[in-house]
């Protein structure tokens, strides 16, 4: 009988951050560097002394944008103005409803309500039979 890879010894499984030692990291991955590999973490832990994790200025990432003017110029938009009105969404059976203003019975009420006129509108559409015109 011989004994299985995982009695023989060490997991054949990917490293991650989480099963190695404080010292080890891995990244998140989107660090990418166009010509080479990730850039690892902008500082190191140190023992001794008053901080335990300092930075190094030589490894921080540097993220290039354009300047605030092109941006502010631009057509393209990050998010919605605040002068644009909002849009709500009353086609459900609870569109018409205040939020938190719906008791048990009410709720109940309009659920049978609702799917009452879902089965008229069902069977009424099963029951026509579409004509066929003569050549």
């Amino acid at each position: 009988m011989r004994p299985t890879l995982r009695v023989l010894g060490a997991s054949r499984r990917p490293l991650t951050g989480k099963k190695a030692n404080k010292d080890y990291y891995k990244g998140t991955g989107v660090a990418q560097l166009p010509g080479g590999h990730r850039t690892g973490p902008p500082g190191a832990h140190v023992v001794r002394g008053r901080a335990k994790y300092r930075i190094i200025d030589e490894k921080v990432r540097v993220f290039v944008a354009p300047p605030v003017e092109r941006i502010n110029n631009s057509p393209l938009k990050a998010y919605v103005h605040r002068s644009v009105e909002q849009v709500y969404d009353h086609s459900g059976p609870f569109g018409s409803l205040d939020a938190g203003r719906v008791t048990g019975q009410k709720y109940l009420q309009l659920m049978q309500d609702w799917r009452g006129s879902e089965k008229t509108a069902t069977t009424a559409s099963t029951t026509q039979v579409p004509t066929q015109q003569s050549q």
